[in-house]
């Protein structure tokens, strides 16, 4: 018999309302089922109300091998966290104001960049050309008749 941790769905339509329960793989989703672990409302107000788990339960069936499905370890690990502090609400709930905030001011205006220099006309002074003279040329090798040869 292979156990899974998984939840069953209550409740009237657009209003669930699920039980955590160890069942066997082989049973319907709302079947008969083992032993009821708890219960999830997503549409409840406060963490309290929401997650109710029996956390020693869970951790006695899953160390006997039963495997939870990915919701309901995703609600067994939220469960052992518990609800988020006052102060880190409060922390959050700032940042996101600030956050809002920033998004809705309008752009900063477009800041001028410094006008260029303006440039210099040349001095009408004239640039001697170099001569040939004084222009310093490598000398050239003289190549021998051995390298040469074609």
């Amino acid at each position: 018999m292979s156990l899974k941790i998984r939840l069953q769905r209550h409740g009237a339509k657009h209003s669930p309302y699920y039980r955590m329960v160890v069942a066997d793989s082989r049973f319907p989703r709302d079947g008969r089922f083992v032993e009821i672990l708890g219960t999830y409302a997503p549409k409840a107000e406060q963490f309290g109300d929401r997650i109710n788990l029996k956390i020693e339960r869970i951790d006695h069936w899953m160390g006997v091998g039963a495997l939870p499905s990915d919701t309901a370890r995703s609600l067994i690990n939220k469960a052992k966290k518990g609800p988020i502090s006052e102060a880190k609400r409060e922390r959050r709930s700032k940042k996101r104001a600030k956050s809002a905030e920033t998004a809705e001011k309008p752009p900063a205006e477009p800041v001028e960049a410094p006008s260029a220099k303006p440039v210099e006309a040349p001095s009408a002074e004239p640039v001697e050309a170099a001569s040939a003279e004084t222009a310093e040329v490598p000398p050239v090798e003289a190549s021998s008749p051995e390298t040469v040869e074609a």
